[in-house]
């Protein structure tokens, strides 16, 4: 059984593309990078980073899924956040991912102590300030690195 002794795992080339309803509806899209949280379970992801493009700010992503041992797993659920600034006011951006509207799925990694590669897709709801009415999809590659920490004493 691979029992990595710590795990971090690195969003590359992210993108979350979201449409917020206002007046009028309007689509943007932001770059994001970051590193998955220390808390990692089977069936959750939590990352953190810095998103670049229409919203320019830090982020959060809570991606709650099926056991891993599914091929693909599906998003179960989970949320995002966007720090940012609207208006020249700081703001968030709020959404959720829809159940079963999105998977995740290894691409590489598969025996061994080594990295793991997997693909992310789900589609969001809820986005926007506030209690927004938009919709947006999340879509990335993660990076899970493992590296085996010895202690000695």
């Amino acid at each position: 059984m691979k029992r990595p002794a710590l795990s971090i795992a690195l969003a590359l080339g992210a993108s979350l593309l979201m449409t917020v309803t206002a007046a009028a509806s309007s689509t943007y899209t932001d770059w994001i990078h970051g590193s998955e949280l220390p808390n990692a379970t089977p069936t959750e992801g939590q990352f953190v980073g810095e998103a670049t493009g229409s919203f320019a700010g830090a982020w959060y992503i809570d991606v709650k899924h099926q056991d891993l041992s599914h091929h693909p797993a599906y998003i179960t659920g989970g949320s995002f956040r966007l720090n940012t600034v609207i208006n020249g006011w700081p703001d968030a951006i709020h959404g959720s991912f829809t159940p079963w509207h999105g998977t995740v799925s290894q691409l590489s990694g598969f025996s061994g102590c080594t990295n793991q590669r997997f693909s992310v897709y789900g589609e969001l709801y809820g986005v926007g300030p506030e209690s927004e009415n938009g919709s947006g999809t999340f879509n990335a590659t993660l990076t899970h690195s493992d590296v085996l920490v010895r202690v000695r004493g």
